[in-house]
């Protein structure tokens, strides 16, 4: 190990002796000169990177796609200019050097397979989370923009004064999407293309319903004011269930992430810290032993996701 990190170690201060060297007295008059070319030459390759397949396919995935674009809107790739492709060659270049790097550092490559797939693993998990979260959200909304829309639309404004009124009057990511919608009837976009937009921005349950409310009031021009107040009491009682139902059911769920992980999560750290388990890790034996454990892991779960998708 002391070797590796000796190599190591010594080839990262030639690189930058040579790169000091090649640069002359760029580096030793101005520093600022220097940072500008290498940030420079840094966007022009994370730029060559963003054109790549895999980062191509990075972004076709729904969390790759979503973790690009909250990157690229933080101020510094803001301010550099780069984009939901450079962002994301810039995080498959951070996941790839860090599974390298422990890779050397433990001294084998399946600790650096390892230290991937759990990045990988990490940033999936996240965007669940925050799915979820904003899911939660959204539902908490939904009966103020029932009772809303109900209020607008009885006071006899049309669809696209009521989606402006939610829009600008409610606050949250709910009324973010009525904004966006009455942004688009602003533009021109059809009222059924427009509402057909909206049910799968929300996706929440009744958000087919809602948009069919809206189509009929926009043909008929009826306010369908009961309709809309008595949906704003079931999404309440919904909200109220799933909470109840949250509550309940939080031992349960915790103990079957618990199951589920911990097998995987020993693998994993095993495979990290023991020499003994990766050299048998190697072998075939070692290799049907752990494909079986996570695919008897993985029918378990797809059970225990029937069960409990009948019961809810």
């Amino acid at each position: 190990m002391e070797g590796v990190l000796l190599a190591v170690g010594t080839g990262a201060l030639a690189g930058a002796s040579a790169f000091v060297a090649l640069s002359g007295d760029v580096a030793v008059r101005s520093p600022g000169l220097l940072t500008r070319a290498a940030v420079r030459r840094g966007t022009t390759a994370l730029r060559r990177i963003g054109q790549t397949r895999l980062v191509g396919w990075v972004l076709s995935t729904g969390p790759g796609g979503r973790l690009a674009a909250e990157v690229a809107s933080a101020p510094v790739p803001t301010v550099l200019g780069l984009g939901p492709s450079e962002s994301a060659a810039a995080v498959s270049c951070g996941v790839l050097l860090a599974s390298l790097a422990s890779g050397v550092l433990l001294g084998s490559p399946l600790a650096g397979l390892v230290s991937a797939a759990a990045l990988v693993a990490l940033v999936v998990a996240r965007d669940a989370s925050a799915r979820q979260r904003l899911r939660r959200e959204v539902l908490g909304e939904m009966p103020g923009v029932y009772r809303a829309l109900s209020m607008a639309m009885a006071s006899g404004q049309t669809l696209a004064q009521a989606v402006e009124y939610v829009g600008s009057h409610e606050r949250g990511p709910a009324a973010s999407v009525f904004a966006r919608m009455s942004l688009r009837l602003r533009c021109g976009v059809g009222t059924e293309e427009a509402v057909r937009l909206l049910a799968d921005e929300l996706d929440v349950p009744g958000a087919e319903l809602l948009a069919a409310a809206l189509v009929i009031s926009h043909r008929t021009g009826s306010p369908l004011r009961d309709l809309l107040l008595r949906s704003a009491r079931l999404a309440e009682r919904q909200g109220e269930f799933e909470r109840l139902l949250t509550v309940k059911t939080a031992q349960v769920r915790l103990s079957v992430r618990i199951v589920c992980l911990l097998p995987v999560v020993m693998v994993g750290v095993l495979t990290l810290v023991s020499p003994d388990f990766q050299k048998g890790l190697l072998t075939p034996s070692g290799v049907g032993c752990v494909a079986g454990a996570l695919l008897l892991d993985g029918v378990a779960l797809l059970l225990i996701r029937k069960i409990m998708r009948g019961v809810m």
